[in-house]
């Protein structure tokens, strides 16, 4: 594909590019953000370095160029911005946020299309993010395995994370590790809403897995253990390594993926160091 504005690198990893000659904190012009919008979707994830002049007005002006902003329901957003949410691990916490596999924010209605996340403040070593091919994991399924998910409808709920007796919600009461920032409505935290296990992309018509572990509490008609052995299998599948792009993070690099079709993972490898991000999501369609 030829790129007039943008430099783009694939080498990286099994998914995902690396874009150059691009600052975020500049205003795009539509000719960058046309190019930047066809790399997306046909790599489906854009990493960018160098972006250390990017603020949370800035960061959220280049969300806007893909979409409507969305905000997180667990998070209270930073000052000056309700749609940048900060994802901080203090030096003394354990547990780090977003560490397992998922898809941002799939239990809403409309969950986000892009999630863009800017490297404030990096450890010295570790912290990277794992990125998996969920669009590529799901072709490489058999035939029969393929029709069999694609009439799977999921229940879709934060309940395991963030529910009353969820991981978060636990941790949170027993030590605080989650910081000031974390919160939400309990009611909330305790809904449902359905969305297929297997996604049609609405701009390209590809399929991927979207169901995981974290946020699927069952499937419709099922119990949640007769589920639970199904989810850990897709997720054991579509995390192997031939599908799994580590971006190892510089103080104001930015990842920019496509939730419809990619999971990801925060390694909490980097004790005793500080890890700040900020988050902006873009709001997507209902699945299909």
């Amino acid at each position: 594909m030829d790129y007039r504005h943008i430099c783009v690198d694939t080498s990286i990893g099994p998914v995902g590019a690396v874009i150059s000659d691009v600052d975020l904190s500049d205003p795009l012009s539509d000719d960058v953000t046309s190019e930047l919008h066809r790399a997306w979707l046909d790599h489906k994830i854009l990493f960018f370095h160098d972006q250390e002049a990017l603020t949370p007005a800035t960061q959220a002006a280049f969300g806007e160029r893909f979409g409507k902003l969305d905000v997180y329901p667990f998070m209270h957003a930073v000052d000056g911005h309700p749609n940048v949410i900060p994802i901080i691990k203090e030096p003394d916490a354990t547990v780090n946020f977003g560490g397992g596999w998922h898809t941002d924010t799939s239990y809403v209605e409309k969950p986000p299309k892009a999630t863009i996340l800017h490297a404030v403040e990096v450890p010295t070593s570790g912290g990277e993010t794992l990125f998996a091919d969920a669009g590529r994991a799901y072709e490489d399924l058999s035939e029969g395995m393929r029709t069999w998910l694609e009439g799977l409808i999921g229940i879709y709920s934060p309940r395991a994370v963030h529910g009353r007796d969820g991981a978060y919600t636990k941790l949170k009461a027993a030590s605080g590790d989650l910081g000031g920032s974390y919160g939400g409505s309990e009611n909330f935290a305790e809904s449902e809403v359905e969305h297929p296990i297997i996604r049609t992309h609405e701009e390209t018509g590809h399929k991927s897995i979207y169901g995981g572990r974290a946020h699927v509490w069952s499937f419709k008609g099922w119990a949640r253990d007769e589920s639970k052995p199904i989810l850990k299998f897709l997720t054991d599948h579509l995390t192997q390594d031939q599908y799994v792009t580590t971006f190892k993070w510089r103080k104001g690099s930015v990842a920019m993926w496509d939730n419809r079709c990619v999971f990801h993972y925060a390694l909490n490898n980097y004790p005793g160091e500080r890890r700040h991000m900020h988050r902006v999501i873009v709001q997507g369609a209902r699945p299909g």
